[in-house]
């Protein structure tokens, strides 16, 4: 059994998500979970590879975000993406949406 290094939210909010850290380019995009340090996503258009540096914005809080996988297709993950926060301080989530992360 995976254990799990945080606890996480089923939560669908809105983000914005930049796929080239070098353009200005965004898609919106929906959350399936997230954590403090990381998001389960519906899978934007741009999001090609496993290792790609995005960046993710919620609100006016943007991080920098890796992304750690991309469900395949023809499985229950088809369509969505693992991502994990490059940048641990920043957390991009609202103070009530991190402490229903605590609490969950």
């Amino acid at each position: 059994m995976e254990k799990r290094h945080e606890k996480r939210l089923h939560i669908a909010v809105p983000v914005k998500v930049f796929p080239d850290v070098a353009s200005s380019e965004s898609q919106n995009c929906c959350t399936y979970e997230i954590s403090t340090h990381g998001a389960r996503l519906v899978a934007p258009q741009g999001i090609k590879t496993v290792g790609q540096t995005i960046w993710l914005q919620r609100q006016n809080r943007r991080a920098r975000y890796k992304v750690m996988w991309i469900g395949e297709r023809g499985t229950s993950l088809s369509g969505q993406v693992g991502v994990e926060c490059l940048e641990p301080a920043n957390v991009i989530w609202e103070p009530e949406i991190k402490t229903r992360i605590m609490r969950s």
